[in-house]
């Protein structure tokens, strides 16, 4: 009891202390006003933070501040995720000019956290600029304009941008809309409205106050602009005309550009820079500290901080020697607007001789405020290398067991040969046909039963029960020649006097031999012989008709095998590898081509050049098949080549995988055919019957085959766990940018590499969003990637275009 109170309290105190770790969002309505109007401030608590933890209201001149409440309020958080808490604070000013809310300290009772600063600006009405549009039967003004609070950022310096409307409160909007706007030398997000609308008195009236926030960033230097945009707005008017009814009526404004004059960094940028502006902090964690000589080590880089987060390069190793180290991904990049937040980078390493600690990373950025580059540098991680190989010992100790080696291949397997025999459908293995053998013995067992239990029971024809008295007395005549064969050839004339069997003749003249002469017969009739000749009266005097007869089974027609043309083997072989793809895709129907035949089309395109291509056709290769061993061997060699984001999975299901899929299901089936057999054996036959002796060991093993497959199963890695079939998708370029939004010059996600595996959400016209397994998101151009399933034959694998292979936009 003491032991779980501990482990609790050290798992509470965890908990706490990763929540002091997270810094405290703070969210300001609208970083641009003007006079009188008000906005709302949220500081917003970590996850598992105490509600009620207390914050010291911060204190800035010319701005009036007041709580809303008297402590933390709940947040409503998004899906699956609990209910958060925030300090709400109202503010605004009658005094024009910029302002910095300072940071502040919240007491959680478990520490101090301070809170981020807030920057905004208070303006006249006066510089408001205001236009007039037509809604319905009248007009009204508005102004609308993007604002910033720097006009001459660094080039890829996020600073904050908002599009801020004033519209007159007497109009009736039913929706905002979001504004469509041109761009020059600059990355913005989607500028959306808070659904916090504000009310302020302008030029003698009263107007709605909305916000569009979003970020920018100078993709150059120089001059970059901004804008123009146009915002359609549905407002709801009045027809005079028609009794006061009301109808929806459009209406579009027209927003003015704005240009900003974009810095160039510095030229003296140390070693080790890339394009990180901002400030940031650096952590360098391991997941594990001992593993032995050849094993990877997992590393997560966190880069925390504000700035281009969504574009950041990982941090590089400084000293690799003795280290064999693989491109890192990034595992966590949420789609946000605010500055700050945390990226993570996952990264291997595997040590190539023994080594006492993992080597030092390190992160160069630019600070834009500081003006000047700075370098972050993370501690050495102390690591045990345990060698793969023990010195001599006695011989009597047990050797240490040896790590799994790791595939070494430089080089994918070689294509199949006459890979023939046509698939099934997607998703399927072969269908069992033999099942109808256990399905048959099923049925006559059921035969049986019927006709042991319940058939006794019944009104049955008077002859027939005449029939089988006079065969069990022929059976009580025991193995005596004389009386055996005196009540066989009575029963034969009697019961069967019209038969011509030859077995009805042979008795007959046997009878004849023995019972009408003299000589007694010197030996007991054979035990084989006796039984022999009951059978055949029983079938001759009882004809039962097998319902199997009745079953209409048929053999399955097998499919003519696929014999793949040599000429596709040959074009192969002579470096034709398009043509050779091309005729491997051309030599069945699309949804009959057998994984053999898809197997070899991954192989021409990675040939070809295409393994983003090469990865997509190895992948239906092994669903087409259920398992298929040399396209998975392809794939796990590809993956560690070109980095490629797929499912990590423990050792134990690749060793499963080795077995095809097939064969896991077929052992549970035979586990539960076993157990059916083997309890129907019991009434189908009488006590003593041999049959129930493999009766009883059917049941005894049914158990444990059934387990075998159902484990099997159970942990057999499946990509469908991760995404049904029919909505998994492959990277087919060498490089595929992963953007915010559905746009070439949306801010960077992360560059996807060649075969990365991604479920596929929402498509929106030339673009395609996507999720990957390592829980990244956002959107790609719909030609960089292909769905693993498609009905229709595709087009032959084809070298990819060099303009197009990476999405970057000018």
């Amino acid at each position: 009891m003491i032991r779980h109170f501990t482990l609790l309290l050290l798992l509470w105190t965890l908990q706490s202390a990763t929540s002091l770790a997270e810094p405290v969002t703070s969210r300001l309505s609208s970083h641009f006003l003007v006079r009188g109007e008000e906005a709302e401030l949220e500081y917003r608590l970590p996850s598992g933070v105490s509600p009620r933890s207390s914050i010291e209201a911060p204190v800035v001149d010319g701005l009036v501040l007041q709580q809303i409440g008297y402590s933390a309020l709940p947040v409503r958080g998004s899906f699956g995720r609990r209910d958060e808490y925030a300090f709400r604070f109202r503010l605004a000013s009658y005094t024009p000019g910029d302002y910095t809310i300072p940071s502040t300290t919240i007491d959680t009772g478990n520490g101090i956290i301070n809170t981020e600063p807030v920057t905004l600006r208070v303006a006249h009405e006066t510089e408001l600029e205001w236009k007039t549009v037509t809604a319905g039967v009248g007009q009204f003004r508005y102004s609308a304009a993007f604002r910033t609070l720097d006009d001459a950022p660094y080039v890829n310096e996020v600073i904050p941008v908002e599009l801020k409307l004033y519209v007159p409160a007497s109009q009736n909007i039913e929706d905002w809309g979001v504004p469509e706007f041109e761009r020059d030398g600059v990355a913005a997000w989607r500028f959306e409205p808070r659904p916090q609308v504000g009310r302020v008195e302008l030029a003698g009236g009263r107007y709605f106050a909305v916000s569009y926030p979003s970020t920018l960033s100078p993709l150059r230097d120089g001059r970059v602009t901004l804008g123009p945009a146009k915002l359609r707005l549905i407002t709801v008017q009045t027809a005079p005309n028609r009794f006061s009814s009301s109808y929806y009526q459009p209406v579009n404004l027209e927003v003015d550009g704005i240009a900003l004059q974009a810095r160039p960094l510095p030229k003296d940028a140390p070693e080790g820079f890339a394009n990180a502006v901002g400030q940031f902090d650096l952590s360098v964690t391991a997941q594990e500290t001992e593993v032995r000589e050849g094993d990877p080590v997992t590393l997560s880089l966190t880069v925390s901080g504000s700035g281009n987060l969504d574009t950041l390069e990982p941090p590089e190793l400084i000293d690799d020697e003795g280290w064999k180290s693989y491109p890192p991904s990034r595992i966590e990049s949420p789609e946000r607007r605010e500055m700050s937040g945390i990226t993570v980078f996952r990264q291997f390493l595997r040590p190539e001789r023994l080594a006492e600690e993992v080597p030092p990373f390190r992160f160069v950025y630019f600070d834009p405020e500081a003006e000047e580059y700075r370098q972050l540098l993370s501690v050495a991680i102390p690591l045990q290398v345990v060698p793969s190989t023990s010195s001599p010992t006695q011989g009597s100790m047990v050797p240490p067991a040896q790590p799994v080696p790791l595939e070494e291949m430089t080089d994918i397997l070689g294509i199949i040969p006459n890979a023939g025999g046509h698939g099934s459908l997607w998703g399927l293995a072969s269908r069992p046909w033999w099942q109808l053998v256990p399905l048959a013995l099923a049925i006559l067992l059921l035969i049986r039963i019927v006709q042991i239990r319940l058939a006794p029971k019944m009104r049955t024809d008077p002859d027939k029960q005449a029939r089988r008295q006079a065969l069990r007395e022929v059976s009580a005549a025991g193995k005596d020649p004389k009386s055996f064969y005196r009540r066989a050839g009575a029963f034969i004339e009697k019961w069967l006097g019209d038969s011509d069997s030859p077995l009805t003749r042979e008795v007959l003249v046997r009878r004849d031999e023995i019972c009408f002469t003299k000589d007694v017969p010197s030996s007991a009739l054979p035990s084989g012989e006796r039984q022999r000749i009951l059978r055949g009266l029983r079938k001759l005097a009882l004809p039962v008709l097998l319902a199997i007869a009745a079953l209409g089974l048929v053999h399955p027609v097998r499919a003519a095998e696929t014999e793949e043309p040599d000429s596709a083997e040959e074009a192969y072989h002579d470096s034709r590898y398009a043509e050779a793809a091309d005729l491997w895709l051309q030599s069945a129907p699309w949804d009959r081509l057998p994984a053999g035949t898809l197997y070899n089309i991954g192989n021409a395109a990675y040939r070809l050049g295409a393994p983003g291509q090469a990865a997509l056709y190895w992948r239906r290769a092994n669903l087409k098949a259920g398992s298929h061993p040399e396209s998975q061997q392809n794939l796990r060699f590809l993956e560690r080549k070109f980095g490629s984001i797929s499912i990590r999975r423990p050792d134990y299901q690749y060793a499963l995988a080795k077995v095809s899929k097939s064969t896991w299901e077929n052992s549970l089936w035979v586990g539960a055919w076993l157990g059916v057999l083997g309890l129907l054996v019991f009434p189908a036959t009488r006590p003593g019957a041999r049959l129930r002796v493999a009766g009883i060991a059917a049941l005894a093993g049914a158990p444990l085959v059934a387990a075998i497959g159902w484990l099997g199963l159970h942990y057999y890695p499946d990509d469908a766990r991760f995404a049904d079939v029919r909505s998994q998708g492959v990277i087919i370029v060498d490089r595929a940018d992963i953007r915010t939004d559905a746009a070439r010059n949306a801010p960077l996600v992360i560059e996807a590499p060649a075969g990365s595996l991604c479920r596929m959400l929402q498509t929106a016209g030339d673009w395609t969003y996507v999720a990957f397994t390592n829980d990244t998101r956002g959107w790609v151009p719909s030609d960089q990637m292909e769905a693993v399933v498609v009905d229709e034959r595709p087009d032959p694998p084809h070298r990819p275009d060099a303009e197009s292979d990476t999405g970057k936009s000018a």
